[in-house]
């Protein structure tokens, strides 16, 4: 599986498009990324790398895909955001129940975003209730902060998506990313003796789905415990490793082959390694230099953008290299003035993928008969 990856990526680079829907998109999506990060900037968000990461997340080659997944962002955000707050004064101090709220709140975003009409909402209020509750955990009354500035850098992000998608021409084919399939679940049993019937019936086309949202659940509610082994990795890099476990491609969901859930968990490893190491080389280089950083930022993202959107099987090393380019190049206000706040997370970050990677392993030699679904997602 490792063998594959090096010639997967030079066949991508050697196919680089500066036209046509690919090359459309990933112009956007390296647009969209500055632009967001620099109005973050400009409003002094604590930490404008959700902004870009929102911007790259919403930006679609149709404005009207954009549109859908920029307002059910937005919602899901909010609601996320009260949800993480209110945990945390809850429990903030009983590490058990925090941590079974952690694998609440993440199973019921991963299991809601393949069976819901509004799919991306749920997996993006599960997501910003994590990270809310991630990063102020050592710190509960910074949480009313925390959560209102998430909200905003997703409003800043998406506004910044739909503008440039609004002012970009629309391609004749759009490589916008398939819904994810609905798998509508049976009717409710109103009399008691069609109960068990019903349930089993619902139970036995997910149990794929269960188990994948498991291997998500367990590795976000063991975070803090990798964080308090990790010392002194920050409540924000827990907080970025919970976005990086949950930036799952939807195409997993039901997907039965174990050999390709492994597979496509080492390529989601060895994107963040690449993503951050390249990050960090081009924080080297740039120093104070705004200008340079701002266009290593966006020729960053329009590569990653490039590889994610290919056709030869390292689609997942793109996307994962994305999140973790930003999250290296984007610290502060501007260019970062240390590479070790963003070697930090790249040991986080990197330490949380491979939690879930031994999670997946582990997971994996639970039996499952139940035969593949035709109406797996795509990416």
């Amino acid at each position: 599986m490792l063998r594959e990856i090096p010639g997967a990526l030079a066949s991508e680079l050697s196919l680089l498009a500066f036209r046509g829907p690919r090359g459309l998109e990933a112009l956007e999506a390296a647009l969209s990324v500055t632009l967001a990060i620099l109005a973050a900037l400009a409003m002094h968000s604590d930490n404008p790398w959700w902004a870009g990461l929102s911007a790259f997340m919403v930006t679609r080659a149709s404005l009207a895909v954009a549109l859908s997944r920029g307002l059910m962002r937005i919602v899901g955000s909010v609601v996320g955001a009260a949800i993480g707050v209110i945990v945390l004064s809850l429990f903030v101090y009983q590490p058990l129940p925090f941590c079974l709220c952690l694998f609440l709140v993440t199973f019921i975003g991963v299991f809601g975003f393949a069976i819901s009409r509004f799919s991306y909402a749920w997996l993006m209020g599960s997501v910003t209730a994590n990270l809310v509750m991630l990063m102020a955990f050592t710190q509960p009354q910074s949480a009313f902060t925390i959560a209102v500035d998430r909200a905003a850098d997703v409003v800043i992000g998406t506004v910044a998506s739909l503008l440039v998608c609004g002012l970009m021409p629309a391609p004749d084919h759009t490589g916008a990313v398939a819904a994810p399939g609905q798998l509508s679940p049976p009717p409710l049993a109103f009399w008691r003796r069609r109960w068990d019937a019903e349930f089993h019936r619902w139970l036995s086309g997910k149990r794929l789905l269960i188990m994948h949202a498991c291997r998500i659940a367990l590795t976000v509610m063991l975070l803090p415990a990798l964080a308090s082994w990790l010392a002194p990795v920050s409540p924000v890099t827990i907080g970025l490793t919970s976005v990086m476990v949950m930036a799952v491609p939807t195409k997993v969901v039901l997907e039965a082959d174990i050999r390709v859930i492994v597979q496509r968990s080492a390529h989601r490893v060895i994107g963040c390694l690449l993503g951050a190491l390249v990050g960090l080389a081009c924080l080297a280089v740039v120093g104070s230099d705004f200008v340079l950083w701002v266009l290593l930022l966006a020729t960053g993202v329009w590569l990653c953008s490039q590889i994610q959107t290919g056709t030869k099987g390292s689609s997942y090393v793109g996307t994962q290299a994305m999140f973790a380019f930003v999250m290296s190049m984007v610290q502060s206000q501007g260019p970062p003035l240390s590479i070790s706040p963003g070697f930090e997370r790249l040991v986080g970050v990197v330490a949380g993928l491979c939690l879930m990677f031994v999670i997946t392993l582990i997971l994996s030699l639970i039996p499952i008969s139940e035969p593949v679904r035709s109406s797996a997602v795509g990416d």
